[in-house]
């Protein structure tokens, strides 16, 4: 008879601290969600659909997640040691803060650029000084009637 119903164990592999990359996406605040993230693990693998909350206690990750059958929310992702939890917290919320301070040097070097002119504007008032000035005589080709 086959084993293949029996309960599998893992290995136990010591692999050390977790290489993580965030792709972070702040939004508008919707209620308590403020943005999302993707991570990469070990550059092997990603999970998508990381959710970015705030709340009382500041920000706050909740799992990528799917209704089962019954419509009850289930996490489709979870680290299995409160210390993978503590990496992947930390990574994401730190992703987020350095896309917010992005966010705002670009906001703040936009408000500080000096506003230049735009093309309309010049050639409207190139048209306006063009009707202004005098009409020109008529030349060899014209013949006055």
């Amino acid at each position: 008879m086959s084993k293949t119903n029996e309960t599998m164990q893992p290995e136990a592999v010591e692999t050390g601290t977790l290489k993580l990359d965030v792709t972070v996406r702040p939004i508008a605040p919707k209620e308590n969600l403020i943005g999302f993230a993707n991570v990469t693990f070990n550059d092997s693998f990603v999970v998508e659909g990381f959710r970015i909350c705030t709340g009382d206690k500041g920000i706050y990750i909740n799992m990528p997640s799917a209704k089962d059958s019954q419509g009850n929310w289930r996490d489709t992702f979870k680290p299995i040691t409160a210390e993978a939890r503590r990496q992947l917290t930390e990574a994401i919320a730190e992703g987020y803060g350095i896309a917010m301070e992005k966010m705002q040097a670009t906001l703040d070097a936009s408000r500080n650029a000096t506003e230049k002119p735009s093309l309309t504007g010049a050639l409207k008032e190139k048209a306006e000084q063009v009707k202004a000035q005098p009409a020109k005589s008529a030349g060899k080709n014209e013949q006055s009637l």
